[in-house]
């Protein structure tokens, strides 16, 4: 759900019932986590040996080196079947430096047409938007800003969602979101010329995409500290320069704004049909869900608690009532179903370790990024991995020993079709939309669209 009000409460909520489906990891998954460059794309290795080239893996990044983010974000688009263009923006996306970081590992004086060399022309003139664009002032400004709040628009989503239908479909965008951005794109300031800069509408689509697939990467508790962030709205309002890196490390404050980025993506960075102009990342149910900040900041409070005070045997009673509040609460997170697994796998209740590992693994394999950053993505999706296994085989390690032995997962040798499913799914949706749409009613949604649903 959208908003957590009208449901049962965390402990009303089965831990699972019956045999888990074991899961399907997508194939790019699977390509990232054995770190098949190659296959993914076989350009990728020279592009990484020219980030290397170029000291990329030397410079800092909040979480990693500065390459190691740019790899992240470029992971984290492919697995969401983005363009070749975006991707391709995403592994070089700050190249220039650009409206949040000075990382200027290419000179824009210089290495324009170097770089165009390597991605292609389309790719190079996307990067270097990327990189002149006021980001927050397009994403918070123009866009956020001017969206409906969370509260508000995880209601609308909620109403929409149960106003009818088959139950499959997804709710509906609100008119305030098919509003937001003009049919010609956002203007805005070149941040070196001041010079005015249209976005057009698929260039803001795209944007909106990096940025969430940026931040997914790289928040945690520090940089809530450092812009006060308490209320979890991210707005980057506060002026605490002096928190010290890294600090406790904390799960970041960040799905409600992601989830109202991806609204946005749903319901207005459309084309004149009212489609959306990229394909909708997995996460937040395919984009139709927006995480309140209320619940937000629950979730994140009570996993917290659990992992820092009630991580021994004897605590693990009140392990499971914080860990299921944080699933209640924010029902897009993996890592508390990766210890609420451990705790059933413990005490022979297979079933319901099954259920939460599974979920576990589902949401790694969407997001293709934690959102407890102490350990990595790679190892909380191997130790779901794990966990399934154990959980299906009905047996787990009671020594230390034992768990210290720990780390095969099943199928390793079995293989995988690299496709981009996400993509796949998006066109196989719209060519059944568009077979079902006579095309002067498309063309009635982008007039109605244009002049405001009035």
């Amino acid at each position: 759900m959208s908003g957590s009000e009208g449901r049962p409460g965390p402990d009303d909520q089965p831990d699972g019932e019956g045999a888990a489906r074991p899961p399907c990891i997508p194939g790019i998954v699977r390509a990232f986590l054995r770190g098949d460059l190659s296959r993914i794309d076989p350009r990728l290795p020279e592009w990484l040996e020219l980030l290397s080239g170029v000291g990329a893996g030397e410079c800092w990044h909040k979480k990693s080196s500065f390459k190691s983010h740019l790899y992240e974000v470029y992971k984290i688009c492919k697995i969401w079947g983005q363009d070749d263009d975006v991707c391709k923006c995403a592994l070089f996306h700050s190249a220039y430096s650009n409206s949040y970081v000075n990382l200027a590992i290419f000179k824009e004086s210089a290495d324009r047409t170097r770089l165009a060399e390597v991605v292609g022309p389309s790719a190079e003139e996307l990067i270097h938007t990327f990189c002149v664009v006021p980001r927050h002032n397009l994403i918070y400004d123009d866009l956020l800003a001017r969206a409906p709040p969370a509260e508000e628009l995880a209601a609308a989503l909620d109403a929409a969602a149960g106003g009818g239908g088959d139950g499959t479909a997804a709710p509906p965008a609100p008119a305030s979101l098919r509003r937001l951005i003009p049919p010609e794109g956002v203007t805005v300031k070149h941040i070196k010329t001041g010079e005015p800069l249209v976005v057009d509408r698929l260039t803001v689509a795209r944007f909106v995409v990096m940025t969430m697939a940026d931040f997914c990467e790289q928040l945690f508790s520090w940089q809530d500290a450092m812009f006060e962030n308490t209320d979890g709205r991210l707005l980057y309002a506060g002026a605490n320069h002096g928190s010290l890196w890294p600090g406790a490390v904390k799960p970041g404050l960040w799905h409600s704004a992601l989830s109202r980025m991806g609204a946005l993506l749903r319901g207005a960075c459309t084309g004149p049909d009212g489609r959306p102009l990229v394909p909708l990342p997995p996460v937040f149910e395919g984009c139709t869900q927006v995480l309140t900040e209320a619940d937000q900041l629950v979730a994140r409070d009570a996993y917290w608690e659990a992992v820092s005070e009630h991580s021994e045997p004897g605590q693990h009673e009140q392990a499971l009532r914080l860990l299921r509040t944080a699933c209640w609460h924010n029902p897009h997170v993996a890592e508390p179903h990766v210890l609420l697994a451990q705790i059933h796998c413990q005490r022979g209740q297979w079933a319901e370790a099954a259920n939460h590992a599974v979920r576990a693994v589902t949401l790694l394999g969407e997001w293709g990024a934690c959102w407890d950053k102490r350990m990595s993505w790679e190892a909380w999706m191997a130790m779901a991995r794990v966990l399934v296994h154990g959980a299906a085989r009905r047996v787990w390690p009671t020594t230390p020993f034992g768990m210290l032995n720990l780390g095969l997962v099943p199928d390793l040798d079995e293989p995988y079709e690299l496709v981009d499913e996400q993509r796949k799914d998006e066109d196989e949706r719209r060519e059944g939309e568009g077979k079902g749409e006579g095309e002067g009613e498309g063309e009635g949604e982008g007039e109605g669209e244009g002049e405001g649903d009035e």
